[in-house]
């Protein structure tokens, strides 16, 4: 066979195409390059000796794995620690857990960070005439507790203030939460209430339980996927696969924000609305749903509680009132409502661009009632999946680290509580 220039055979073996010029000045690159070796420190050029050292770290004590799980975001991603003498030398995705299946995002990839950064304190320490001084821990203990007591006695219980963790574990957050019941106050709080405090009320005054509604790994079955004040393409780059999975399957993806987002990169229809016109936006979703008799009246009879009231309130949302206070086209919001009534179940997904506003509680409580109207509860590939921002943002709450509540969510008030 005859090869020509451009045949990639030709280039690989040098048959045709090279003649004596090109020849010698491929020579001469290979001259130069073997020169500027010979140029280098023999420890940059020595074999390769990985095994040897992994024999050697070995020798050093044994590499136990232990599992654990990311301490970011709330996709809960496993991570397997490779711990040395009691110390976590290393990491690596676990590839048997369901939800990030053997990957990483950059976050979760780093995690090993926050016990052995470099900028980790490992130790107490007080600032002294303006330097740092380390403490031992009781010596700490003891000018903290004595300084809070102080404090208590001259200003009362209420002078403190209990700042808990989103990042607790459940019996962390429990104990710290009674910690500050027997100091005398309910003054203490977390992220929470800046993140998902809208959450949880929106949502348990319709669901009765403020979380999320379905799981990750459950929008698989999603046959449509609406992502609205969110961009998990970012803020929970994991998640993204088991959206793409629901994609994958046929689900059709529309994301609603102010901005094109990574995210909004994805979706199959992306519409840009004013920010804080959240609920205008999703009444008039709403109102072409009722407009079109796609609502589910079966589950609306059966399962729901006052819509006519949301009708009512509705029809006060025609499309030209929409499209003058959103921003977006009554084509968009058409195709949407069509979109998200064609393809049952489907799921709803936000994150902090809908609970962050004064109208957060609102916010939620119009995506509720949107699922509501297509039937869309109760169902595998349905529900309000609510992205959480840190590891045990629900947990945490759940278990009462915050002012209006204790554990369980029971009130404040004796009624509440007293057996």
């Amino acid at each position: 066979m005859k090869l020509t220039k451009r045949d990639p055979a030709a280039i690989i073996t040098g048959v045709s195409g090279v003649n004596r010029r090109t020849f010698l000045k491929g020579s001469g690159i290979a001259a130069g390059g073997a020169a500027f070796m010979s140029m280098l420190p023999t420890a940059m050029i020595q074999k390769a000796d990985a095994a040897e050292r992994r024999q050697a770290a070995y020798d050093e004590g044994e590499i136990t794995r232990v599992r654990s799980v990311c301490s970011h975001c709330s996709v809960g991603c496993g991570v397997t620690a490779e711990v040395q003498n009691g110390v976590w030398i290393g990491q690596e995705p676990s590839f048997d857990h369901p939800f990030n299946l053997g990957s990483h995002c950059a976050k979760g990839a780093s995690v090993r960070e926050h016990g052995h950064g470099d900028k980790r304190l490992k130790y107490p320490m007080k600032k002294v005439d303006g330097k740092w001084q380390r403490l031992s821990w009781e010596q700490a203990i003891d000018e903290i507790g004595d300084q809070m007591l102080k404090i208590r006695e001259t200003s009362g219980p209420d002078s403190v203030y209990w700042l808990g963790s989103a990042k607790f574990s459940n019996e962390q957050a429990y104990l710290f939460r009674k910690f500050a019941a027997f100091w005398g106050t309910n003054n203490v709080d977390h992220q929470a209430r800046i993140c998902h405090s809208t959450t949880v009320a929106g949502v348990a005054n319709t669901w009765g339980f403020g979380a999320m509604t379905n799981s990750y790994n459950d929008i698989h079955n999603s046959k449509a996927i609406f992502i609205i004040g969110a961009n998990p393409a970012e803020a929970h780059p994991v998640s993204l696969q088991h959206i793409f999975r629901g994609k994958e399957r046929g689900a059709p993806i529309i994301v609603v924000d102010p901005r094109f987002s990574r995210t909004a990169a994805h979706a199959d229809q992306f519409i840009r609305i004013r920010s804080g016109t959240d609920i205008p936006f999703v009444w008039g979703m709403l109102w072409h749903i009722f407009e079109n008799g796609w609502e589910d009246n079966t589950f609306i009879e059966q399962r729901v509680f006052g819509m006519e009231e949301i009708r009512k309130e509705v029809a006060n949302w025609p499309p030209a009132e929409v499209e003058r206070v959103t921003g977006a086209k009554e084509a968009d919001i058409y195709q949407a409502a069509k979109t998200m009534a064609e393809h049952r179940p489907g799921t709803v997904i936000w994150c902090m661009g809908i609970t962050q506003h004064t109208v957060g509680n609102s916010n939620t409580r119009a995506l509720c009632i949107l699922q509501l109207a297509l039937g869309n509860m109760g169902v595998s590939g349905g529900g309000t999946n609510i992205f959480r921002g840190h590891d045990n943002v629900q947990g945490a709450t759940d278990f009462g680290v915050v002012s209006n509540s204790l554990p369980g969510y029971y009130g404040l008030a004796e009624g509440a509580w007293e057996q």
